[in-house]
């Protein structure tokens, strides 16, 4: 699709009103318009899916870390899309990319930004919930190489029929860890121990935190990988044992309140037990990205990682996506297709 003269209409979801708690769809606009034509060094990607992570209810805050939205402005999103128009010797059109398409249905960017996915041939859905970066490559460093799991490690992780979560729970059974899953609901805790292989489950929303860590964890927990935040993370502080690793990979429960964040009161714990906290980004890891794709997607292959995914259909649905992030409506990867 080289004529510049027959550029696709576009549709994008941008801000309207920052969320005073958790985003809601009236919170955004959609807007139609008609691409834009590539620059020299520009490409021109249409969108086959996008993920919907926690992460991006941070730039719906005046000020974030991963840059702010502003009002008005399109919603950042990761995901995987084709090349229609090419200005780029990097990239031909045809190819398959992932990186920052945004939410919007077609995005035009310097090809530096994008990557080109070397397994076209797996669906794009596979490729953000295995190898995407806020997936599987965040699963990977986070409980490999800062968690540091080993054999017979208890492990306790929080979100766990997440995205991440469910992915954390895999890796670490392959190690010959004990994997105990935190999630909201029965049908959640039910997917973590029929289908991800979680050896316990507890469900935050009806369970007593402590008394079920206490009951599948006797002798304490040596990891506990949080994707939550909040009270969670303080009755597994109160559980671990000596030499535990705490892995502070998001706190989704503490998103929609940046200015007050609920820390943790029992930190004490760790001098306590002679353990540490340590918090990550994958991006720390940005050159052994490869490595670790290379591995999760063989193991994807040898059937050992199952992901579990909720699609929603079509860019209008992207606000409803995020609010459900927020509210337990998903269990597995959430994300949202053309």
């Amino acid at each position: 699709m080289s004529n510049l003269s027959n550029l696709p209409n576009l549709k994008k979801i941008v801000l309207k009103e920052r969320p005073i708690d958790n985003p809601k769809v009236e919170g955004f606009d959609i807007i139609e318009e008609i691409s834009r034509a590539p620059n020299d060094g520009e490409i021109l990607v249409q969108m086959q899916a996008l993920e919907i992570g926690a992460w991006i209810r941070t730039t719906l805050n005046e000020e974030a870390f991963h840059g702010s939205t502003p009002i008005g402005g399109t919603i950042p999103a990761l995901g995987i899309g084709k090349v229609l128009i090419s200005k780029s010797d990097t990239f031909k059109e045809g190819d398959i990319v992932n990186g920052p398409i945004f939410a919007q249905t077609h995005t035009t960017m310097p090809a530096e930004m994008f990557a080109k996915v070397e397994n076209p041939e797996i669906d794009p859905f596979t490729q953000i919930a295995v190898l995407g970066v806020t997936t599987g490559l965040t699963a990977y460093f986070g409980i490999y190489e800062v968690g540091q799991v080993k054999k017979d490690d208890v492990v306790l992780v929080s979100g766990a029929a997440g995205g991440v979560g469910a992915l954390v729970c895999q890796l670490a059974k392959i190690k010959g860890a004990k994997v105990i899953g935190v999630a909201g609901g029965k049908e959640k805790c039910e997917v973590l121990v029929n289908e991800i292989g979680a050896d316990a489950a507890i469900d935050y929303k009806k369970d007593n935190l402590d008394e079920k860590i206490k009951e599948f964890a006797s002798e304490g927990i040596d990891i506990f990988f949080d994707n939550v935040g909040g009270e969670i993370l303080d009755a597994a502080l109160d559980n671990i044992r000596d030499r535990a690793r705490v892995v502070i990979c998001g706190a989704i429960s503490q998103y929609s309140h940046h200015d007050s964040v609920n820390g943790p009161s029992l930190y004490l714990r760790l001098a306590e037990k002679y353990s540490r906290m340590e918090g990550f980004t994958v991006m720390h890891f940005e050159d052994r990205y490869q490595e670790a794709s290379k591995e999760l997607l063989s193991l994807y292959e040898q059937g050992k990682l199952k992901i579990p995914y909720h699609i929603e259909d079509g860019i209008e649905n992207f606000p409803l996506a995020l609010q459900k992030l927020f509210t337990g409506g998903n269990t597995g990867k959430l994300m949202v297709k053309a």
